[in-house]
């Protein structure tokens, strides 16, 4: 007799098959225009953009806030994401949140948690239920998403403003090392590297008056500071590289620096400036396993890589759809060897696309963002999931364009819901998904339809009288469900989702 053990664990081995990451297919990049039938989808709504190699599933992840202000008059705001170097899923990928605000199930796009005192709000790479919080004051929280709890785990002191970044730095991939930027009262500016797993600094380095007249939100001199995803290297673009204006910084060593600059994090000691300027871009891997910046350069059109080890880079893809203006994200750490690239302008196409960290030329179209782009709150900026198999980008899908305030977030990937292979075999579909009270079936008469939870516990046995088959879900509790449908000797799993 078969065990139950066994039996969930071989079910579990066939979803994990079933749902595994999936990408569009590898190929050259095509300057695809969007199509112009598709209007925006509802809250926890999808469409499909079929206009690029690897049809796309987008689904719509927030919606608007309305609210009254403090004289008592309605106000609307629109929740989004906050960059393509934030990571907007947990480790796992069941959580999404937007901005610091609320944390959502991905699977229902329903509110879970709404978070409190944790801006800015960072992931952990490693523990799908923890958010860390690096505060100005040089607190540095840690927020334990079950069980609803904050722990203050440090406090920086010494220092009139303690940032991660500012805005474009990342904790590195085993959640060990994070690089802080502490503005003294003399304007002068330290570079802190902060040990996750013993809660100390360990290493820190002044560079004076490099804060200067910086306003509160960044220095006058620095861009950025991170470390990079192995944690071995601390990674400095000076703010000359994109405003000229600001001239170079020189050290209490009478030492110019400017452009894109590498240290070693044990010591935050130069190493090399690899790029004399800088654009937008994120520190990833290529493929050959070594350490890199992604970036568009300022005034040419491609994407381009730089090797932190100095050995050198190479132009990525020369396309010239590809500009300055664009915008990357490594944030895909369980894939390495691609780089995610927001292309913003409709008229040079308006797409999403992976590419491939290495000469080869190859990408993956992952559709189009149909945002206006007319506003930063309205520039996709899209950032790639822990996977890399779907990414969230910022859209108004051409409503907002005569007012930049209106985005919203969407996913985005392959339909993942069956292979291929399944969807020919069963012609299956099941409306509507996500579902509140019940689902059709459209199959073919005498099919059975068996529902499991996501753990592969058999809920109910339901067999079809007719093409049309009606199933009640009312008595279920919101969450993630399979319909496996047999025929013939024939078998197939179809995923739904219980609001």
């Amino acid at each position: 007799m078969v065990t139950k053990t066994y039996l969930v664990a071989l079910f579990g081995l066939f979803f994990i098959q079933i749902i595994n990451a999936q990408f569009p297919q590898d190929g050259t990049y095509q300057s695809i225009n969007p199509p112009n039938t598709l209007a925006m989808p509802d809250y926890g709504q999808r469409v499909m953009d079929n206009s690029v190699p690897s049809p796309i599933e987008i689904i719509r992840v927030t919606e608007a806030f309305h609210y009254n202000d403090g004289n008592g008059n309605p106000q609307v705001w629109y929740p989004i994401h906050e960059y393509a170097k934030t990571q907007v899923w947990n480790a796992d990928q069941t959580k999404y949140k937007v901005a610091s605000w609320k944390v959502y199930d991905a699977a229902t796009y329903q509110e879970e948690r709404e978070l409190s005192s944790m801006y800015p709000s960072y992931w952990s790479n490693v523990d799908a239920d923890i958010i860390w919080s690096f505060r100005e004051d040089g607190a540095i929280k840690k927020y334990n998403v079950s069980t609803n709890t904050t722990q203050t785990v440090a406090n920086i002191a010494g220092y009139e403003l303690v940032k991660l970044g500012p805005g474009e730095g990342n904790i590195d991939k085993n959640d060990h090392y994070v690089a802080l930027v502490g503005k003294k009262a003399n304007n002068d500016l330290d570079v802190i590297i902060f040990d996750l797993q013993t809660n100390q600094i360990t290493q820190t380095v002044t560079f004076a008056n490099a804060w200067g007249n910086g306003t509160d939100y960044a220095p006058q001199f620095i861009d950025w500071v991170s470390v990079s995803q192995s944690g071995d290297y601390v990674v400095v673009l000076w703010s000359n590289a994109w405003n000229e204006t600001v001239g170079f910084y020189t050290d209490q060593n009478n030492v110019d620096h400017y452009g894109l600059e590498v240290y070693n994090r044990a010591g935050i000691q130069y190493q090399r400036r690899i790029d004399d300027s800088a654009g937008h871009g994120d520190l990833g891997y290529a493929v050959d396993g070594d350490e890199v910046f992604v970036q568009f350069q300022a005034g040419q059109a491609g994407v381009y890589m730089q090797k932190l080890n100095g050995t050198g880079g190479i132009v990525v893809n020369n396309h010239p759809n590809f500009t300055a203006s664009g915008h990357v994200s490594c944030r895909n750490i369980n894939r390495p060897g691609w780089a995610y690239i927001t292309i913003p302008a409709q008229n040079l196409s308006g797409q999403i696309v992976a590419v491939k960290l290495d000469n080869s030329g190859t990408v993956e179209h992952f559709g189009h963002h149909f945002s206006s782009n007319i506003s930063y709150d309205q520039s996709p900026m899209a950032v790639a999931s822990p996977d890399g198999d779907k990414i969230c980008f910022k859209s108004d899908f051409g409503t907002g364009a005569n007012d930049g305030d209106i985005a919203y977030s969407f996913f985005a990937g392959i339909d993942k819901t069956v292979s291929v292979e399944e969807k020919q075999l069963n012609s299956l579909h099941i409306y509507p998904n996500p579902a509140n009270d019940f689902i059709n079936i459209s199959g073919k008469t005498n099919a059975i339809y068996t529902i499991y939870d996501c753990t592969g516990k058999l809920i109910f046995i339901q067999k079809a009288n007719t093409a049309i088959t009606t199933i009640d879900l009312s008595k279920l509790n919101a969450g993630v469900y399979f319909v496996q449908s047999k025929l013939d000797n024939k078998t197939s799993f179809n995923k739904i989702i219980k609001r």
